[in-house]
C-alpha cells in the first residue's frame, strides 16, 4: 500500500497484519480514481472519518488538501494511523464518530467516511445531520460502502453520483 500521487507519491504505508480484517484500507486504484473525481470540487479542509491506516487522508495531504484530520477509534487502525502520520502535518484524532459533537468540525471541503461495511447504512442515517453541519456549502461528502449497499436520501443532501471500484462503492453527496 502506497501514496499514489502528489508530494508523498510512492511513500509506503503501514498496514494491519495479514489476515486482520478489522481495518480495510481503500485500495490504491480506488484512491486514484477517487481523487481524480474530487478534482471537480475545490481543495481545502479534508476530514477522513473511520480513517483506519490514514491512506485516504495522507493521499489528500499529498495532493494539496489541508488541513487534513484523520479520525479513528479502534486498534489496529489507530496504531497504523499514528505510524503513517509520524512525520506528516496531518492531525490524528482518536474518537468514535458516533460521539463527535455537531460543532466538532466546520466548513470541510471534503469529508470521506469509510466505516465497516456492515455499519454503513445505520451510520449514514445516524450521522447525516452532523455531517451536514460540518461540510462547506460547496463541499462534497464521499461515503464508501460495499457494492451492494445503497444509501437512502437524507434531509439536507443530494446524491451527485456513485462509482464502483472493485468491492467498493463511492457515494458522492453534496449539500442540498
Amino acid at each position: 500500500m502506497r501514496v499514489v500521487a502528489g508530494t508523498l507519491k510512492g511513500r509506503r504505508l503501514v498496514a494491519p497484519p495479514a489476515g486482520d480484517l478489522s481495518v480495510r484500507p481503500t485500495a490504491d486504484r480506488a484512491r486514484e480514481a477517487l481523487f481524480s473525481i474530487l478534482q471537480r470540487w475545490g481543495q481545502g479542509p479534508f476530514l477522513d472519518l473511520c480513517a483506519g491506516t490514514g491512506a485516504v487522508g495522507l493521499e489528500a495531504h499529498s495532493r494539496g488538501f489541508g488541513p487534513v484530520v484523520c479520525v479513528e477509534s479502534g486498534e489496529p487502525g489507530w496504531t497504523c494511523l499514528r505510524r503513517n502520520l509520524a512525520d506528516v502535518p496531518v492531525q490524528a484524532l482518536r474518537a468514535d464518530v458516533n460521539r463527535l459533537k455537531a460543532a466538532t468540525f466546520r466548513d470541510q471541503a471534503v469529508i470521506f467516511l469509510d466505516p465497516p461495511y456492515e455499519q454503513a447504512a445505520v451510520l449514514w442515517s445516524r450521522l447525516s445531520g452532523p455531517l451536514r453541519s460540518w461540510i462547506a456549502s460547496d463541499g462534497v461528502l464521499v461515503f464508501e460502502t460495499d457494492r451492494k449497499t445503497t444509501l437512502e436520501l437524507q434531509p439536507g443532501w443530494n446524491l451527485a453520483e456513485t462509482r464502483e471500484y472493485g468491492a467498493a462503492r463511492f457515494h458522492f453527496w453534496i449539500p442540498a
